[in-house]
C-alpha cells in the first residue's frame, strides 16, 4: 500500500492470476510517478492481467492519464490485459477520459457490486449477481468491457 502523507492511496491484491490495484485520492504528477514505477513492475511480467479500480479517485490530471496510457501500452506489448473498473463512479476520471477522447481506448468494467472483480476464482465472498459475472472476468474472446454509460451526455460543451 502506498500512503505516505500524500493525497493519494494505492492498495494492491492478487486474485487468481489478476492483480487488482485500488487507487484513491488525487492521481497527479506525484502519484503518477510513484504508482508508475509499481505498474511498470507489474506490466513487466509476461501476460500481465491487471485491473485498476478507479472508483475512489477524486482527481486525475494529464500525468495520471499518461500513466494509464503507458500501463496500457506495456500490458499490450506483453499480450496482457488491462481493465479500468469504477470509472463510472469517478466523475473526474470519466470526464477526463471523455475530454481526451480516450474513453473508448480502455477496456472498462461496469461493476454493479462493491468489488470490481467479483466472481474471480479465489475471491472470498465473490458475488455473481450480474449474469455472466463482471465484464472484468470475461475471457478475451468475449471482447472488451462495456463503455461506461454509452448513452450519457458527453462533456462536449466544455471542450
Amino acid at each position: 500500500m502506498v500512503e505516505q502523507g500524500w493525497s493519494f492511496t494505492s492498495r494492491e491484491r492478487v486474485v487468481g492470476a489478476t492483480t487488482v490495484v485500488e487507487l484513491g485520492g488525487e492521481v497527479d504528477i506525484l502519484a503518477a510517478t510513484a504508482l508508475g514505477l509499481r505498474l511498470d513492475e507489474i506490466t513487466g511480467a509476461g501476460h500481465p492481467d491487471l485491473v485498476l479500480d478507479m472508483r475512489d479517485v477524486t482527481f486525475i490530471d494529464c500525468c495520471g492519464i499518461s500513466m494509464l496510457c503507458r500501463t496500457r501500452r506495456r500490458t499490450q506489448a506483453k499480450a496482457g490485459r488491462l481493465r479500468l473498473a469504477g470509472v463510472a463512479e469517478s466523475p473526474s476520471v470519466l470526464r477526463l477520459l471523455r475530454l481526451t477522447g480516450l474513453l473508448s481506448t480502455f477496456d472498462l468494467c461496469l461493476d454493479p457490486g462493491p468489488d470490481p472483480v467479483f466472481g474471480l476464482t479465489g475471491e472470498p465472498g465473490g458475488d455473481s449477481r450480474a449474469e455472466g459475472g463482471c465484464p472484468c472476468t470475461r475471457s478475451r474472446a468475449e471482447g472488451p468491457g462495456r463503455p461506461a454509460n454509452p448513452g450519457a451526455p458527453t462533456d462536449s460543451a466544455v471542450a
